[in-house]
Parts: structure tokens; C-alpha cells; sequence
């Protein structure tokens, strides 16, 4: 009785100080329920890993920290962040979309990273990527995903029409899409050449930023103290995109989400789309979708923005979190890739952002559809990391749209943007 008494006494005590040992990280992720969970097939054997398997592994590699995953809806995610951080309930680290980041920092909830891990980053990674997550020179955590743009295309729309390639310019594809555009007996379009997509503010200005690289223009002023609105790059940009809808290759009431149904000939998306046009077309997958790069107006470019991880600097455990960061987005395993790499390859349908990774998985990254995103990321610059620049998105969008739908010229639309935009920057710069 007395021995069984001590053992207990003894494993109360191996608890207890593996207890007080124990570091409890909260990850809040933006991801959804399989990408968290994993990819089961009927059997509910594993086919795809998930975040939780990385962090199963983590956790019994390193017994005495627990991770607990939080996911966010993308909608919710930067106020949950800001609510959450002044009632003192914050995570430990955040997944981060790069135009979050400066009002991120200059409220003083992002930890700096530590020095090694910061030139690792600058070393190992995609230069855009690393340039989606510097703010004011720098780097405020470890890229996890870059996405850009491209140009997608009904192959078999195409080739009924006698187009046996893709537009390489702007021009090209204006022609292509008014050819390529049908319409029902009241003038309704029933086969859109080219489809924008309105309800979406990354969707309209992303584009449109590409096309204003491509004119080798520019948003903003080096120092952020202005927009660029009032160029003549602006104007042409947007100048461009409603020739479009003057001609009749498309109109506000066409989306990139109808793609999938075959009425849609071309549309610009980018590279995490894909599972869903391989699940709209199914075996008809290959045969039907076409990707080629950004249709240039003046040079080959596209916007592009970034995903990455960082650390709260209010955590009691800031240490411990790198570190966790440090073996899924730096650490190379036995297959030389990284963790985060073979997560957005594998599950996420993303483009990794280590140099590693690249290479490594040609069934992801070297297929019909990724593999032109990946070549392109040459000509990608990065949407700019500016204060409030969330709601100058919006207030660019709304502009934008309105001008597609006629109610303000091009001029009108981009000199009511850049009144609204520089009385924001006029507050920060």
C-alpha cells in the first residue's frame, strides 16, 4: 500500500512539473475546414495532409508545447485581430495578408522578428514575397504564400472560334472578346468573351494595377504622400478596361465565378482557383482550361500580394512561437522542401515562397494551370503596403466599378478616388 502510495506521489509529480513546463500557442489561420482538417477519402484514410497533422507532428516532437488552431473567416480576420488584441485575448501568431501589415505595426501588435530568421528570409525566399511582408524597410515575418495574376481561357470556346492561341496584349484580347461574345435575341450576353468579376475588391483592383505596371505606372508616391491617380498611366489603365465594355466584349453583369459553366471565354484569376475549375469541369478539366500570362499593354507585368506568419509582440511565449515558425516555414525536411511549402502546394492550391519549394513538387507547380503563375512571378510586383490600405482598396474599387458602369467617365472616376485616397494618406503621411 505504501509502495503503490509513493509511485502515485512520484507520477504526481512528473505531471505536475511537465505542467508548469508546458507552453500553449494559438495559431489563428484564415484557412478552411480541410485545409485545417486534412483531405479524407470515403475510407477516412488521410490523402492530404492539413495545418493539424503539421502541428500533431510539432507537438510530439517538442511534448511540452500545445498548439491550438484557430481558424477566421477572411472577412472577420483583421477585426478580430484589432477587437480581440484591446480586450487582451490575442493569439500568439497570425497568418497575415500583407495590406493588413502596417496598420498591424504601427499599432504595436507584431513582434520583430528575430535577426538570423530575418536574413534566412531575405536568402531563401521569393524577392516579391519578401517584399509583400516588409514594411518601411522591414521585414515583419516569414512569407507563407505569394498569389498573382494570369489570364484563363476556354480552350474549347477558343478553338470553335478559329483562335488557336491566346491574346499576349490588351489589345489582342479586346478584338478576341468582342469575337468571342454572344448575345440573346433582347441583347442580353449568354457567352461572355471576358468576364470581370464586381462584388470583390481584389478582383477589380488587382487587375487593374496590373494594367497600370504594365504601363509602367504606379498607385502612389515613393513617400505614400499622393496617389498616382491623376497620371496619364491611370487614365489609360482604366481607359483600357472599358473598351471592353464600349465594343460589347462584356458588361457588369458577367462574373469570373461563371467560368466554370462554359460561358465564359476568358477571365484574369488567380493561382488558388484552380480546384474549383477542376471540380466545375471535371473530366473536361484539361481539354477545356487554358492559362497564359497577364496581356501586357506596354510590358509584361501583374500584381501580386502576399501571405505571411507572424508573432504578436504582446505573447508570453514569442520565443517558443518563432521557433514553431522556424521548423514549419524555414526548416528543410528529408525531402528538402519545407512544411509551409508542401501545405500550399499540396492542400492550399498556392504558390510556396521558398526557393526550395519551387522546384519540388512538379504535379502542383508544374501543371497546365500553376505553372504559368510560377514563371510569372518574374514580372510580379507586389500591390504596396500602405497605410489604411484596406479601405483605399475599397474607395479604388467603388471608382472603378463605377466608371464600368457608365455612370462616371474614366477622369471623373479616378479624380474622386485620388480626392478620398490622399485625404486618407494625408492622416499617416
Amino acid at each position: 500500500m505504501k509502495k503503490a502510495f509513493l509511485v502515485a506521489l512520484v507520477l504526481m509529480m512528473v505531471l505536475s512539473v511537465i505542467s508548469l513546463g508546458s507552453t500553449k500557442l494559438v495559431w489563428a489561420v484564415h484557412w478552411s475546414d480541410f485545409q485545417v482538417d486534412g483531405i479524407f477519402d470515403e475510407e477516412e484514410n488521410l490523402t492530404v495532409k492539413g495545418v493539424q497533422q503539421y502541428v500533431d507532428q510539432y507537438m510530439k516532437e517538442n511534448p511540452t508545447v500545445e498548439i491550438e488552431i484557430q481558424p477566421v473567416p477572411f472577412d472577420d480576420y483583421l477585426k478580430r485581430i484589432l477587437i480581440s488584441h484591446t480586450a487582451g485575448q490575442y493569439s500568439d501568431i497570425y497568418n497575415l495578408y500583407s495590406l493588413w501589415a502596417v496598420q498591424l505595426v504601427d499599432s504595436y501588435i507584431l513582434d520583430a522578428p528575430p535577426p538570423a530568421l530575418i536574413e534566412t528570409v531575405r536568402k531563401d525566399f521569393v524577392p516579391v514575397s519578401v517584399q509583400g511582408s516588409t514594411i518601411e524597410g522591414k521585414i515583419w515575418g516569414v512569407p507563407m504564400e505569394i498569389s498573382n495574376y494570369a489570364l484563363i481561357y476556354n480552350k474549347k470556346l477558343f478553338a470553335e472560334a478559329g483562335y488557336q492561341h491566346p491574346p499576349k496584349t490588351w489589345d489582342e484580347l479586346i478584338d478576341m472578346a468582342v469575337d468571342l461574345t454572344k448575345r440573346n435575341e433582347d441583347g442580353t450576353i449568354h457567352q461572355y468573351g471576358f468576364a470581370f468579376l464586381s462584388g470583390w475588391d481584389s478582383a477589380v483592383v488587382h487587375p487593374y494595377l496590373s494594367m497600370l505596371y504594365s504601363l509602367e505606372g504606379r498607385l502612389f508616391t515613393d513617400d505614400f504622400s499622393r496617389s498616382l491617380l491623376d497620371s496619364p498611366e491611370a487614365l489609360l489603365a482604366l481607359e483600357k478596361q472599358l473598351e471592353l465594355f464600349k465594343r460589347g466584349g462584356t458588361d457588369t453583369a458577367g462574373s469570373v465565378w461563371a467560368f466554370p459553366t462554359g460561358r465564359v471565354a476568358m477571365m484574369i484569376m488567380a493561382p488558388w482557383y484552380e480546384s474549383s475549375l477542376k471540380l466545375g469541369f471535371r473530366d473536361d478539366y484539361e481539354e477545356t482550361v487554358g492559362v497564359a500570362p497577364f496581356p501586357y499593354l506596354t510590358t509584361p507585368a501583374n500584381c501580386g500580394y502576399t501571405w505571411f506568419i507572424g508573432v504578436d509582440r504582446n505573447s508570453r511565449h514569442k520565443e517558443e512561437a518563432w521557433k514553431f515558425i522556424q521548423w514549419m516555414t524555414i526548416e528543410l525536411t528529408e525531402e528538402g522542401t519545407t512544411r509551409m511549402g508542401e501545405l500550399m502546394a499540396r492542400n492550399i492550391g498556392s504558390i510556396p515562397t521558398h526557393h526550395a519549394d519551387l522546384d519540388e513538387f512538379p504535379d502542383e507547380l508544374n501543371d497546365l494551370y500553376t505553372s504559368v503563375f510560377v514563371q510569372e512571378l518574374e514580372n510580379t510586383i507586389s500591390e504596396p503596403n500602405v497605410a489604411q490600405g484596406q479601405e483605399i482598396k475599397v474607395v479604388l474599387m467603388r471608382e472603378i466599378i463605377e466608371a464600368w458602369h457608365g455612370r462616371k467617365t474614366p477622369q471623373q472616376a479616378l479624380s474622386a478616388a485620388k480626392r478620398e485616397i490622399d485625404q486618407i494618406l494625408r492622416e499617416f503621411y
